[in-house]
């Protein structure tokens, strides 16, 4: 079994109408960026409904002022990722996606959030759970030539104990490793790949990943 066979039998057992299983912080509608209003709905519509606002609204952006509120909601108010300072908010709003890409793991968590908004068919989050998620579903779906994504730094215990393990499991088991920067073009491509042929946005793929993360990781290591 390959990697994206692995993200698909898993996205076909999960995705619903609703995907309810979609619970990260519930958005508050007052600090939300100027023009941007969400239609009632649960929090995967609504998290859904909001990536592609602000996607809409950086494109129609004739300011660079604009394109920077707009990133740094996404990434600090939204996402949590508050550690930024303004230099780094600015080089995320601005920059070339390429030079992004570039930094590889640096700041992946923050700078793919500003690529996500920017062109979200193409680009998807790459943060903590994702990475975890990616690596331990190879495990359970016994892919056959697994590889190692980076993994990030978490303020989840269970994901820093996953990471721990996943970690020496892939040292001992001799896994493959896609030299920076190109695991992102890897992983964007294997979403990709899954999200066409379920008839949905790529963005939905990553969000399965993220929200199961804390599955995929009992699932690969039962005693974490």
């Amino acid at each position: 079994m390959t990697l994206q066979a692995a993200i698909r039998a898993f996205s076909t057992s999960h995705l619903t109408p609703t995907n309810a299983w979609y619970t990260w912080r519930p958005i508050n509608p007052a600090r939300l960026p100027t023009g941007l209003v969400l239609a009632p709905g649960n929090q995967f519509s609504q998290n859904v409904a909001l990536k592609l606002g602000l996607s809409t609204h950086y494109a129609a952006a004739t300011t660079d002022a604009r394109k920077i509120e707009l990133t740094e909601y996404y990434i600090a108010t939204w996402g949590g990722v508050r550690s930024n300072g303004r230099v780094k908010i600015e080089c995320y709003s601005l920059d070339a996606i390429p030079t992004l890409i570039a930094l590889g793991s640096v700041g992946i968590a923050s700078w793919s959030k500003a690529l996500c908004i920017r062109a979200p068919s193409q680009y998807s989050i790459y943060d903590a759970r994702v990475a975890i998620a990616l690596n331990a579903i190879q495990i359970s779906a016994g892919v056959t030539c697994p590889v190692f994504f980076p993994l990030l730094k978490s303020q989840n215990g269970l994901i820093q104990r996953g990471n721990v393990l996943m970690r020496t499991f892939a040292q001992t088991a001799h896994w493959a490793q896609v030299p920076q920067p190109l695991f992102y073009q890897e992983y964007n491509a294997a979403l990709s790949a899954v999200a066409n042929a379920q008839a949905v946005g790529q963005y939905v793929i990553e969000m399965l990943l993220f929200a199961k993360a804390a599955d995929l990781v009992h699932s690969a290591f039962p005693n974490v």
